[in-house]
């Protein structure tokens, strides 16, 4: 899955190679970008060949920055895509114990991995698809809070 670019920061490494809003990230390094995770990931590296789309063309910049320097892209939302939620129906579950009247993000049954390693999010592990167990151990993402 390929993320579309909201911003690309002045004087940035990214600018610098002449990246622009509406641009659609698709590869860093050989690697497919499809959220945070994989972009946070994969842009720690000091050389990058970056992949992205400008209208129907494919174009491919090389970038050499320091390790770990931001590579200066910002997206629409902070996990570049939809969060994942929970399909169980536990009879025990907190969220449909939720009084009425409260605010919507609380009514939301979270069961994503990556907000789990990266804000603290509690999840049940079975909504994982083996895709995602492959990324967790590839990416030695740790901790992942268990709710059991």
């Amino acid at each position: 899955m390929a993320v579309v670019v909201k911003n690309v920061i002045p004087h940035s490494p990214a600018a610098k190679k002449g990246m622009r809003a509406g641009d659609v990230l698709r590869s860093i390094n050989g690697n497919a970008i499809s959220d945070v995770l994989d972009y946070d990931f994969y842009i720690t590296e000091s050389k990058l060949a970056v992949e992205y789309a400008r209208g129907d063309k494919i174009k491919t910049i090389h970038i050499k920055k320091e390790q770990y320097q931001p590579l200066g892209l910002e997206f629409e939302t902070f996990l570049m895509d939809a969060q994942h939620s929970c399909t169980n129906h536990c009879i025990f579950c907190f969220v449909d114990q939720t009084p009425p009247g409260m605010r919507p993000s609380l009514y939301f049954k979270d069961d994503d991995a990556r907000l789990s390693f990266l804000m603290g999010n509690y999840i049940t592990l079975t909504n994982l698809k083996q895709p995602d167990i492959d990324r967790i151990l590839k990416m030695h993402i740790s901790p992942i809070n268990v709710s059991v």
